[in-house]
């Protein structure tokens, strides 16, 4: 079945906790690629919070990517809940 999707959904993993995050515009390869390079370098040395980034919980960091997508990319994207999360786990 084929959606004609106005958004995208993504989901950000930080250090092993997950958030679910909704874009307002569906993301092309280049808003993807773009938005993998952020995330990819979040821990660089050459970003301006790369001091505080360490002393930051996952939610700060998962704001502070919300905030950077937005300035970067150019797209709004907004926490999703979770309302239930499962595991399937092999015996």
């Amino acid at each position: 079945m084929c959606e004609n999707r106005k958004s995208s959904l993504i989901i950000l993993n930080i250090n092993g906790e997950q958030f679910i995050l909704e874009s307002d515009t569906e993301l092309t390869m280049d808003k993807k690629n773009y938005i993998e390079a952020i995330c990819e370098t979040m821990y660089d040395e050459s970003n301006e919070w790369y001091e505080d980034i360490y002393d930051m919980s996952p939610y700060d960091i998962a704001e502070l990517f919300e905030k950077t997508v937005k300035d970067e990319v150019g797209i709004t994207v907004t926490f999703k809940s979770i309302d239930l999360e499962v595991s399937i786990l092999e015996d």
